[in-house]
C-alpha cells in the first residue's frame, strides 16, 4: 500500500498543474472583438434611421419612405446582434426596454402607440419630451409601427404629425445606442468595472465571474429564441400559432431578427469562451457550434422562401421547420448552461428569465 502511495504521489509530482482558464483574456476579448463593435453597428446604424427620418418629413416620397424602412431593418439586425447583452448599461435608465418593449403580452404597448397617433399627443413630437413617457412608444417596436403598421403609406405622401413622431423615436432610439456603445467603449464604466474584476468598487469579485455574465447572457438568448419568439408564436399545431407574437412581424425582419441573435450568440462562444475548455472538454464548443448550425441552416432556407413570417409560423411545411429549429436550440443552451460551467469551475445561478 504504501509503495503504491508513493507511486502516486511521486506520479502527481510530476505532471503539470491544471492551468487556471485565462478568464481576463476572454474577458478583454469579449468585450474589445465582440460587444464593443456591435454596439458601434448599432449607434451608427441608429444614427442612419434618425438622419432618414429627418429626411423623409422634410421631404416626403416613396423613395425616402423606402430608405426610411431600410434603414430601419439596419438598426433591428444590429441591434438583435447585441440583443442578448441585458446587463451593465443595459440596464441603466432602462435602456433595454427603451430599445426593446417586448414581449408586449396584452398589446399595451401597441394600443399606447395607436392612441399617440390617434390623438396626435404633441408631447410625443419631440424627442426629449419622448424619452419621458413610457417605455413601450420610444423603441423599436413603436417606430415599426409609424413605418410599417396600419396608415404607414402616408408617410410617402406626407403625414406631418406621425412622421414628427417617428423621428422623435429614432432620435430616442440613437440616443440610447449612443449611450449604450458609450458604456462599453475602451472608457466605458462599465467596461472598466468588468476588466477590473477584482479590484475595489467593482461589482465583479472575479474575472470568472464576469464570464459567468456571458454565458448567462448566451444561454438567455438562445431561451428568449426557443421559447417566446418561436415557441410562443407557433403554438403545438399549425392552428394553434399566433404568429403576431413575434417581433418586428410587421416589417418581414423576424426570421432575419432570430438570425441575428444566434449569430450574437455564435459570436460571444466562439470568440471569448470557447478557448476557456481545457483540452478534455474542447468537443463542447463543438458541440455548440453543431447545434446552431442545424437550427440556422432551417432558417436560412425559410428565409430563402421568401414567405411572409404571418404564413411560415401557421403553415405546415414551415410550422415544421420552425418546430425542428427549437430542437438544436435546447441542445446549445443545454451545453452552454451546464456542461461549459462544470468544465470551468462556474456556476450560472440565477437566471433573469425564470418566473417569465
Amino acid at each position: 500500500m504504501r509503495l503504491a502511495l508513493a507511486f502516486v504521489f511521486a506520479v502527481a509530482a510530476v505532471l503539470p498543474a491544471r492551468a487556471e482558464p485565462n478568464f481576463a483574456g476572454a474577458v478583454e476579448r469579449v468585450i474589445t472583438d465582440v460587444i464593443g463593435p456591435g454596439y458601434q453597428a448599432l449607434a451608427s446604424a441608429a444614427e442612419d434611421q434618425s438622419q432618414a427620418m429627418q429626411a423623409l418629413c422634410d421631404a416626403p416620397s416613396e423613395s425616402a419612405l423606402e430608405t426610411a424602412r431600410d434603414r430601419f431593418e439596419a438598426v433591428v439586425l444590429a441591434w438583435s446582434a447585441v440583443e442578448l447583452i441585458r446587463f451593465g448599461p443595459a440596464r441603466e435608465d432602462n435602456r433595454f426596454e427603451k430599445l426593446f418593449y417586448w414581449p408586449d403580452r396584452k398589446g399595451r404597448g401597441l394600443k399606447q402607440v395607436q392612441a399617440i397617433l390617434a390623438t396626435q399627443d404633441e408631447t410625443a413630437r419631440a424627442a426629449d419630451r419622448l424619452r419621458g413617457k413610457s417605455v413601450a412608444v420610444q423603441g423599436l417596436p413603436a417606430l415599426e409601427f409609424v413605418l410599417q403598421g396600419t396608415g404607414a403609406e402616408e408617410l410617402a405622401t406626407g403625414a406631418p404629425y406621425r412622421c414628427a413622431y417617428g423621428k422623435a423615436i429614432a432620435a430616442v432610439v440613437a440616443a440610447n445606442a449612443e449611450a449604450l456603445r458609450r458604456g462599453w467603449s475602451e472608457d466605458g464604466a462599465f467596461a472598466r468595472s468588468m476588466r477590473d474584476a477584482g479590484g475595489v468598487n467593482t461589482p465583479y469579485q472575479s474575472h470568472a465571474e464576469a464570464v459567468q455574465d456571458f454565458m448567462r447572457a448566451a444561454t438567455e438568448q438562445l431561451q428568449v429564441v426557443r421559447d417566446l419568439k418561436i415557441g410562443a408564436s407557433i403554438g403545438d399545431t399549425p392552428e394553434k400559432a399566433k404568429p403576431k407574437r413575434a417581433p418586428f412581424w410587421r416589417s418581414g425582419l423576424t426570421l432575419a431578427a432570430i438570425m441575428a441573435n444566434l449569430r450574437g450568440v455564435e459570436a460571444m462562444m466562439s470568440v471569448g469562451l470557447d478557448d476557456l475548455l481545457p483540452d478534455e472538454h474542447a468537443r463542447y464548443a463543438g458541440a455548440v457550434a453543431f447545434e446552431l448550425k442545424q437550427a440556422k441552416n432551417t432558417l436560412d432556407a425559410l428565409i430563402a422562401d421568401g414567405g411572409p413570417w404571418l404564413d411560415v409560423a401557421a403553415e405546415t411545411e414551415g410550422h415544421q421547420k420552425l418546430s425542428y429549429v427549437m430542437i438544436p436550440l435546447a441542445g446549445a443552451t443545454r451545453v452552454i448552461a451546464e456542461n461549459y460551467p462544470a468544465a470551468l469551475g462556474l456556476t450560472l445561478g440565477f437566471n433573469s428569465l425564470d418566473g417569465d
